[in-house]
């Protein structure tokens, strides 16, 4: 089975000005999950404290633990190895957004794309895969809108319906 990576980014709000605060990628093969939490910019300054309250980071947080933007890009760079891969989220259209950004603030160009998951599994199983999705959300095992938890529930509920 070719290899498939995932990805989910939290953000500071649901804003043309927000920003990537956490990113985290799953690649299949390999099993293997990293995540990094992002110092924000100093052009980086939109905050939302409803997206606090779910992902419970604070800006702060953020500041004092961390990683330069551009570190953040250097470590998910190598970590992916290989050029040209392509990382499924559930909401691709917000995290390529917040993926661009990220790029874009350090001018490092940005070896993948990201696709939606539904695009992979295809319409016919797109219920099956929220349910899915939605049970692992719900059974306590996972911390919902915290980048490593998400991608491993992306994954479970890929694997659950795509064997």
């Amino acid at each position: 089975m070719k290899d498939i990576g995932i990805i989910d980014i939290e953000a500071s709000g649901l804003h043309f000005d927000s920003y990537p605060i956490e990113v985290a990628v799953r690649v299949r093969v390999r099993g293997e999950c990293k995540s990094w939490i992002i110092k924000p910019e100093p052009s980086w300054e939109y905050w939302c404290t409803t997206a606090e309250s779910m992902h419970c980071v604070s800006r702060e947080e953020l500041l004092r633990d961390g990683l330069p933007a551009v570190e953040v890009v250097k470590q998910l760079n190598a970590f992916l190895a290989e050029p040209d891969v392509i990382l499924y989220s559930d909401a691709y259209r917000w995290d390529g957004d917040w993926i661009d950004t990220l790029y874009f603030a350090v001018k490092i160009d940005k070896p993948f794309y990201v696709d939606s998951i539904y695009d992979l599994i295809g319409n016919d199983k797109a219920d099956q895969f929220d349910k899915h999705f939605s049970r692992l959300a719900e059974s306590g095992k996972y911390r919902h809108h915290r980048a490593a938890d998400d991608v491993e529930m992306i994954y479970q509920a890929y694997c659950q319906i795509m064997g």
